[in-house]
């Protein structure tokens, strides 16, 4: 018989595993290269939120899960070695709710101490989160999210190979069979 604790053990494994397996393969193909310079013009622009295809379940289902704004938005711009990430409560709103660096070189970086935000949705103290991000290919990276040191959070980003859709799956080590799925459509 199998507890509740060893089943979600084995789907974290799995889930980890079957994102090793597929990342291998690309990362030896495009070793130093893509970690040296990541191609990721794919992400690059202003995505909203489509309500209609998103579903916020992160928290399982009598969790207090996340709803968000019709207005929901995502803007990457370049910056340096990477992304500059804002996340918009509201668009358009005077300034981006919380920003993030978004740089796929498996480095662990903290929140940025001078603005003082949280970088996780729900918020918290910047002091304590940090993340990493890995570049799996053109259209997808991963992130792991940490609190004081453990995994909060898994992440992957994905865009669509047309280019007019932009996919986030979150979900956490100790519940991976609940995910928020977000889906935005590129803007003009």
């Amino acid at each position: 018989m199998f507890s509740g604790k060893s089943i979600r053990s084995a789907a974290v494994a799995l889930v980890l595993g079957l994102g090793i397996v597929v990342s291998v393969p690309t990362a030896s193909a495009q070793s130093a290269t893509a970690q040296a310079s990541p191609d990721l013009s794919a992400f690059i622009g202003r995505w909203k939120m489509s309500a209609e295809k998103t579903r916020m379940g992160r928290m399982g289902p009598t969790g207090q899960n996340i709803v968000r704004s019709p207005t929901f938005t995502w803007v990457f711009t370049p910056d340096g070695q990477g992304l500059r990430m804002d996340v918009y409560t509201e668009y358009p709103q005077p300034a981006p709710t919380r920003t993030m660096t978004l740089i796929p070189d498996g480095k662990v970086r903290s929140c940025d101490p001078k603005n003082q935000t949280a970088c996780l949705t729900r918020g918290g103290n910047p002091a304590e989160q940090t993340y990493v991000y890995h570049y799996i290919d053109a259209h997808m990276i991963a992130r792991v999210f940490y609190i004081k040191d453990e995994v909060y959070e898994y992440s992957h980003y994905t865009v669509s190979r047309d280019g007019k859709t932009f996919t986030s799956v979150s979900w956490g080590p100790d519940t991976p069979e609940y995910h928020n799925i977000q889906v935005f459509d590129r803007q003009p």
